[in-house]
């Protein structure tokens, strides 16, 4: 069965023109904008999360891979997990047991919760005056989407964060951050990764073995063009699973 995921867009009053980010909603949305290039050679992708280190990640690669007066665009990743369980009274409720109600009021909760966390990344990014457009991806294993989204959109430039704790066990080969699954897999063989801790970047050794590329577990459904937008919203289903 397919699960769509939503769509976070900005609204118009009345249609004419862009309101506030702090006007962003989230909406029932199938596929890309179909607005623009998802796979520029000269795109630039953040992974962006609820840890300080993805806004180190974003204004690292602000300052440093987008010049003034750029066309660049920068692409925020976002990667929030499946719902299998809702919130109740006494526990937890399994998603296919609760209520229609039930879940659209949870759904709606996590909805405002990524409102919140992805203004913030918006705002940074207009104060910079840098077109920016978000990827959303509803997966279990942020590592594994971010891995898949390289290979689908044929990314050449990704930026991701890191916080000091786990730069210190990643220099050693003992940890197992977001950062650390990616220069570690084949996507970095196809991809520049740029691995940011408290402003500065950091070098990740890359293991010398031989890897079998992964099939994605994720892709990009179509949509009909619209008009284009300063900020656009793509997103990423799963394909359908036949028993």
């Amino acid at each position: 069965m397919q699960r769509r995921i939503n769509e976070i867009e900005e609204e118009d009053e009345e249609g004419y023109g862009r309101t506030s980010l702090e006007t962003v909603r989230e909406s029932p949305f199938e596929g890309s904008s179909g607005t623009v290039s998802l796979s520029g050679e000269d795109n630039v992708y953040v992974g962006v999360g609820k840890g300080d280190s993805s806004m180190g990640a974003l204004r690292w690669a602000l300052d440093n891979l987008i010049p003034s007066s750029s066309t660049t665009l920068l692409f925020l990743i976002h990667v929030f997990p499946e719902t299998h369980f809702i919130p109740y009274p006494l526990g937890r409720l399994a998603r296919e047991q609760a209520s229609q109600e039930q879940l659209d009021a949870f759904m709606s909760q996590e909805r405002e919760k990524r409102r919140t966390l992805l203004n913030k990344f918006l705002q940074a990014c207009s104060a910079s005056k840098v077109k920016v457009e978000t990827i959303l991806v509803e997966s279990d294993s942020v590592a594994k989407a971010i891995q898949d989204l390289t290979t689908i959109l044929n990314i050449k430039k990704l930026v991701l964060g890191i916080d000091k704790s786990n730069a210190r066990k990643a220099k050693s080969l003992k940890g197992n951050s977001v950062a650390e699954q990616i220069m570690r897999s084949s996507a970095a063989e196809t991809c520049e990764v740029k691995v940011i801790c408290q402003g500065k970047e950091i070098e990740i050794e890359k293991p010398a073995t031989e890897r079998s590329p992964s099939k994605p577990s994720i892709q990009l459904q179509p949509k009909k063009d619209q008009s284009s937008d300063s900020f656009a919203w793509f997103c990423l289903s799963k394909p359908k699973t036949i028993s």
